[in-house]
């Protein structure tokens, strides 16, 4: 242990690797994921993981791009990297502070980790996350789950996401879900599915409440099942009201009028 240590132990070391694992980057690729590093670190990483053949670099004779990826050696890493983010997410978690520049790609990984460990299944589905620059695929193959670049496959996704970065970390690290929703985030796809992305999420993140407890449908099922378009009508303040009367959580705010119905589209 301590010689594999010497070797990838350094904190930027990992999340260098841990930011090839999903294919090839350039270099300002990897300086936009790893807010705090400087140039020079990056550089020195990249030189330190290619001098011990875990990196790989394409270098092209008059092409200005320098392209990164891991070497064989570097994807064996993968398993030792995944066991410390589940052991972070149950052990460290924090929610993102307001100023702290979190990268959706990062999010997404850890979703895509806490549902394969707690083994949910949502059948066999695609969900698409676009962000203004970056697009993604979280695919479901009973209880496996693969995180996947968006590359523009012909195959549909059973739900979509969109929104701006720090909407969608917010939207994704709330337990559950806030709802409403921010402006800035819209999920479309059929009535089902949605349902289906909501329900499997509320494992994430696994804070507070035992998983036991978090896998029980969600608000957002819970009001879909029981008719939430029905009440869509009301006046907010109405709406309000009535889940005062009833005790149940004031999931509603007067100052953002936007339900998640609102963004639920293709019903």
């Amino acid at each position: 242990m301590a010689r594999a240590l010497e070797r990838v132990g350094d904190r930027w070391t990992l999340l260098v690797v841990r930011d090839l694992l999903l294919g090839p980057r350039r270099f300002t690729d990897l300086m936009e994921r790893m807010a705090g590093i400087t140039a020079k670190s990056l550089t020195q990483r990249l030189r330190d993981l290619e001098a011990d053949g875990l990196v790989e670099v394409d270098r092209v004779a008059g092409r200005r791009e320098v392209w990164y990826r891991l070497s064989p050696a570097g994807k064996d890493l993968q398993p030792a990297l995944e066991e410390l983010l589940y052991w972070g997410m149950r052990h460290a978690f924090e929610p993102p502070r307001p100023d702290e520049p979190v990268h959706v790609e990062h999010v997404l990984r850890g979703l895509q980790l806490q549902l394969q460990r707690q083994g949910v299944d949502a059948g066999s589905v695609r969900w698409a996350v676009h962000a203004p620059t970056d697009n993604y695929i979280l695919v479901g193959d009973g209880p496996r789950w693969e995180l996947q670049i968006d590359q523009g496959s012909e195959a549909l996704p059973d739900v979509t996401i969109t929104g701006t970065r720090s909407a969608l970390v917010r939207f994704l690290t709330t337990a559950p879900p806030p709802d409403p929703l921010p402006d800035d985030v819209e999920i479309s796809g059929k009535r089902a599915a949605v349902r289906a992305f909501l329900k499997a999420i509320a494992v994430f993140p696994p804070v507070g409440a035992p998983v036991a407890a978090r896998c029980r449908p969600s608000r957002h099922e819970h009001r879909y099942l029981h008719g939430v378009e029905r009440r869509h009508g009301r006046p907010l303040h109405e709406r309000r009201r009535t889940h005062r009367h009833t005790g149940a959580d004031h999931f509603l705010h007067v100052e953002q009028p936007k339900t998640v119905a609102d963004h639920i589209q293709g019903f």
